[in-house]
């Protein structure tokens, strides 16, 4: 009986291994098939399935697509354009996924901050990204204004759940101007020239200076994870 289990065994595991390397192998370097791509045919087969629960919320895949279409229309209406980088420092949150998807979708890419991160290694991180403007939470901001002056360059902080009264010319309230955005997809002109060598993603490991490294993920291999 061992025996004729392990054979099931290996045969499960063969049968799942060919399913994953024939959806990984189209993976074209010079494709422009992107992430967002991948994304919204998976919204266009599982419209009203559960795409993403966050503890206290629960979306479908169309409402999920429609936040990051906003998302996607608030950075293209603040000009910012394809090869661009924002960064992003947010909580476990529906809006922390559909914001870099949305990005994504007009060819900027997202450099994920660390949460825990502050002072010096925080600063570092968002020199280092060349981002100019910031997306983060109500949880989050206060750290990114702590580490501002340490950054060499203007930083412009958007934050969702941000009172009025702590508005300010270089700090402003995201929950307006991202849901008064248009919910329709971004024309894919709008990423037009990118391909899957071009940047996804920025992740930060831990680097041997003991300050965090930018390692880039270019949408080749952001798909790959996200199959």
């Amino acid at each position: 009986m061992g025996f004729v289990a392990n054979i099931r065994r290996d045969v499960r595991f063969a049968r799942g291994l060919f399913r994953l390397l024939k959806r990984i192998k189209p993976i074209e370097l010079d494709s422009d098939v992107l992430l967002c791509d991948d994304f919204e045919e998976a919204v266009d087969k599982f419209a009203d399935n559960i795409a993403i629960d966050d503890g206290q919320r629960t979306v479908t895949y169309r409402d999920l697509d429609a936040m990051a279409n906003r998302f996607a229309h608030w950075a293209k209406n603040r000009g910012l354009r394809r090869s661009d980088t924002i960064a992003l420092m947010m909580t476990n949150r529906i809006e922390y996924l559909a914001a870099w998807i949305g990005f994504s979708k007009v060819g900027i890419a997202t450099a994920l901050i660390n949460t825990n991160l502050g002072g010096q290694g925080l600063a570092h991180c968002l020199t280092i990204s060349k981002a100019f403007n910031v997306v983060a939470d109500e949880d989050c901001w206060r750290q990114i204004e702590e580490a501002r002056p340490l950054v060499d360059h203007n930083l412009a902080l958007w934050v969702l759940g941000l009172p009025d009264d702590l508005e300010t010319s270089d700090r402003r309230g995201l929950d307006k101007p991202v849901r008064g955005g248009s919910s329709v997809r971004p024309s894919k002109s709008a990423r037009e020239g990118l391909t899957n060598r071009d940047t996804a993603l920025y992740i930060y490991t831990s680097g041997t200076t003991g300050l965090p490294k930018a390692a880039r993920i270019p949408h080749s291999r952001a798909r790959t994870y996200m199959r």
